[in-house]
Parts: structure tokens; C-alpha cells; sequence
């Protein structure tokens, strides 16, 4: 049997018992909240764990469970003590949407995302620098589940909040701010709103050459798919000159790489 096996071997060993012990702890915060209800602090906390354990073993419907059991809770306690509960249960709505738009569930993950990030609206005010990058990275996804559904309407609004949101992330975020804009102004160009999406991908282009120059292998499929909107941005104005040196510069990218200049556009 080769390495492989062996370390796939070590990880479900791993897994196994890392699981065993959040079902310990689980076990013992639920018989003290049996008791006092101020564990069930405990127990939803440690579902949130326990969850993540469960995901990376494959086992789907029982994180799914945990999280609405998670969820119940927090929404139980919210309304009396919203500063302990809210972030918890903001944290297992926004993993539910996740899960659940993994397993294809699409309308679900959205409207468990709308939920959550209800939440950390409320929370940012009080502490923006914990809450508000979850809150981008909540908008991001759910404009991301909306364009695929074919919603783009729909998805410009949280596009549009993430982009503003962007700018405030630290500097070493910038490919995210990249990523944002790009979201945006690919959403606004599918809309028929070429002009109004040139601006947003303009930006975006401009960061993803500047981090291609970082770390090409990382970052040239991201530049592909900005350069990707542009080019049909500035057709939609009839900025014919320059969308044909957007496709001279896919092209060189492609002969240059493994990049190719026929990639996707759209969100990326």
C-alpha cells in the first residue's frame, strides 16, 4: 500500500478522533443545560464545532442537524441576551448556507445567507472589525448563489454592498477587493449596464496585472475572467479600439500560459 493510503488512513483516524471528543463535550453540555439553561450557551457553541468536524467527515445530514440544532437554540436565547447569541447563531445560519449550497440546495442556502447576514448587520455597528469582513464574505456568497439561481437582479444588490465593504478591507485583502468589483461589474454588464460596469471593471483589472506580477499561477485565471468582462463592457459602448486590445492581451496571456483567452466571464 503507498504513502496515499497511509495518509488518508492517519486522516480518518485523525477525524474519528477529533469527533469523538466534540460528541464527549457535547454529551456533558447538554446534561448541564438539562439543568441550568445558561449552558445552552455551551451547547450551541460547541454544535458550531462539532459541525465543522462532521462536514470534514463527509457526514452531511448530521451537520445539518447539529446546525439546526444550533440555530434553534440561538434563536431561543436572541431576543433576551442578542449580544451573546446573535454571533453564534449569525455563524450557524451562514454554515448552513454553506452546506446547503454544497449539496446543490440553492434556494435553502439563500434564504438561510439572508438570515445570517440580517444578523451581522446588526453586529457590525458594535464591533466592525470582527463582524464586518463575515458580512462581506456573507454578501459575496449570497451574490454568488443568486447568479447562479439566474437571479442577476437579484444579485446586484449584494454585489453592489460587498463592493463598498471591499474597500475597507486591510490592504493585504486586496485581491478580494479585486474580486468584489469584478462581481459587480460583471452582474451590471449581464444587466445591459455596460457603461456603469466599466468603472468596477476597470479597477478590477488593474489589480489582478498588478498580483499576476506577484504570483502568476495564482492569480492569472482571475485576470482572465476580469479581462473577460471588460472586453464586453467596452463593446456594449461601442469602445470598439479597446476591447480589441483586451482580447490582444487574452490572447498573449493564452500563448504565454496555460490560461486560455475563450474563459468563462461573469462573477469570479
Amino acid at each position: 500500500m503507498g504513502r496515499g493510503w497511509r495518509w488518508r488512513r492517519r486522516r480518518q483516524d485523525w477525524l474519528t478522533r477529533d469527533l469523538d471528543n466534540a460528541e464527549f463535550m457535547l454529551r456533558v453540555s447538554r446534561w448541564l443545560a438539562s439543568r441550568w439553561s445558561r449552558h445552552d450557551f455551551d451547547v450551541g457553541s460547541i454544535l458550531l464545532d462539532y459541525t465543522r468536524r462532521l462536514s470534514e467527515a463527509g457526514r452531511h445530514d448530521e451537520a445539518l442537524s447539529a446546525l439546526d440544532e444550533a440555530i434553534a437554540i440561538g434563536r431561543r436565547h436572541v431576543h433576551a441576551k442578542p449580544l451573546r447569541y446573535a454571533p453564534n447563531l449569525a455563524a450557524a445560519l451562514l454554515m448552513k448556507a454553506h452546506l446547503l449550497a454544497e449539496l446543490k440546495h440553492l434556494d435553502e442556502a439563500v434564504s438561510s445567507a439572508e438570515g445570517a447576514i440580517d444578523i451581522y448587520r446588526t453586529l457590525v455597528p458594535g464591533d466592525q472589525v470582527r463582524f464586518e469582513p463575515i458580512l462581506f464574505a456573507a454578501l459575496t456568497s449570497l451574490g454568488f448563489w443568486r447568479h447562479r439561481r439566474g437571479q442577476f437582479n437579484a444579485a446586484l444588490a449584494p454585489f453592489e454592498e460587498a463592493s463598498v465593504l471591499a474597500r475597507r478591507l486591510p490592504p493585504e485583502r486586496i485581491a478580494d477587493r479585486a474580486m468584489a468589483l469584478n462581481n459587480l461589474g460583471a452582474v451590471l454588464q449581464e444587466l445591459g449596464r455596460a457603461s456603469d460596469a466599466l468603472p468596477p471593471l476597470e479597477e478590477a483589472v488593474a489589480i489582478r496585472r498588478r498580483l499576476l506580477a506577484e504570483d502568476r499561477g495564482r492569480y492569472e485565471a482571475d485576470l482572465v475572467a476580469s479581462l473577460r468582462n471588460l472586453e464586453q463592457a467596452l463593446s456594449g459602448v461601442g469602445r470598439y479600439v479597446e476591447a480589441v486590445e483586451v482580447i490582444d492581451e487574452l490572447a498573449a496571456l493564452s500563448r504565454s500560459s496555460n490560461a486560455t483567452a475563450d474563459g468563462e466571464s461573469g462573477p469570479a
